[in-house]
C-alpha cells in the first residue's frame, strides 16, 4: 500500500491514531482550542445545511466530545437558533479545552430532564466520542432510550455515543443518528454492521490537522474502492 497518496481520504484511523493525529496537528502548532473550535463549528455547519432552523439541545458529555458540543452550540446559537446545552456532569469539574470550551458558551448550562425533550427538539449528540470504553448505564443509558424511542432528529459528534470507533462494538446501547461528523478521517466503527446502521450519513470534516499527518501515522486500513484496486484490472 506504499503507492496510496498520502492525504488517501480512504484512509481508517482507529482512536489511537487520530489522537496521534491530533498530537501530530498541535506539535505542528495548531493548538487543542483551535482544533476544537473548528471541530464545533463544523458540526454547526453540517447542522444547518441539513436541517431548517428549529429547537434544538446539545446534550455535552464531561470529555473532549461535550467540548464539540459547545462550541456547536455556540454557533448555532449565532446563527438564531434556539439551542439548549445540558451536561452530564458538572461544568467544574471540565478540564482542558473541554473547560476552554464551555467558558465559551453563554447561555445556561443544564441538567439533564427527559423535559428538555418535550418540545421534539433536534438532538446534537457530543456525549462520548470513538474511544468509550465501558458500557453506558444510569442516566445516560435512559437518556439514549428516550431519544431513540421518540424516534428525534439525532446529529452524533465523532459517532453515536455507545458505538466503539475502533470495532463497531455497541457498549450497552448507542444512539441512532440520523446524521454524524466525524473529522479528519473516518474510523473502522463508522462502517461497522452497527456503524452503518446507527451514523446515518456520514461527514468527515477538517479540522486543521495537517496532511503529513496521515503518513507520519502510517494507517493500516482503508476503506475498500475502486481507486485502491483500479490500476491492477486491465482493458
Amino acid at each position: 500500500m506504499n503507492d496510496l497518496i498520502p492525504d488517501d481520504a480512504l484512509a481508517l484511523l482507529g482512536c489511537g491514531q487520530m489522537a496521534k493525529a491530533d498530537a501530530f496537528a498541535i506539535a505542528a502548532g495548531v493548538s487543542g482550542p483551535t482544533l476544537m473550535e473548528a471541530a464545533g463549528q463544523s458540526v454547526a455547519v453540517a447542522v444547518m445545511e441539513r436541517h431548517a432552523r428549529r429547537d434544538a439541545i446539545v446534550l455535552c458529555g464531561p470529555g473532549n466530545n461535550g467540548g464539540d458540543g459547545f462550541v456547536a452550540a455556540r454557533h448555532l446559537q449565532a446563527a438564531g437558533w434556539p439551542v439548549r446545552v445540558a451536561l452530564f456532569g458538572e461544568v467544574a469539574s471540565l478540564k482542558g479545552d473541554a473547560a476552554w470550551a464551555a467558558g465559551t458558551w453563554k447561555g445556561p448550562v443544564e441538567r439533564w430532564s427527559p423535559a428538555l425533550l418535550e418540545d421534539a427538539p433536534l438532538v446534537i449528540d457530543a456525549i462520548f466520542g470513538a474511544g468509550l470504553s465501558r458500557p453506558i448505564d444510569g442516566e445516560i443509558a435512559a437518556a439514549i432510550d428516550l431519544v431513540n424511542g421518540r424516534k428525534l432528529p439525532v446529529v452524533a459528534v465523532d459517532v453515536p455515543s455507545g458505538l466503539h470507533g475502533d470495532t463497531g462494538e455497541i457498549l450497552g446501547r448507542a444512539f441512532q443518528a440520523e446524521s454524524t461528523v466525524s473529522f479528519f478521517r473516518a474510523k473502522p466503527g463508522h462502517y461497522s454492521v452497527e456503524g452503518l446502521r446507527r451514523c446515518g450519513a456520514l461527514r468527515i470534516a477538517d479540522i486543521g490537522i495537517p496532511a503529513a499527518a496521515l503518513p507520519a501515522i502510517g494507517p493500516r486500513t482503508w476503506l475498500n474502492a475502486p481507486a485502491l484496486w483500479a490500476h491492477l484490472l486491465r482493458r
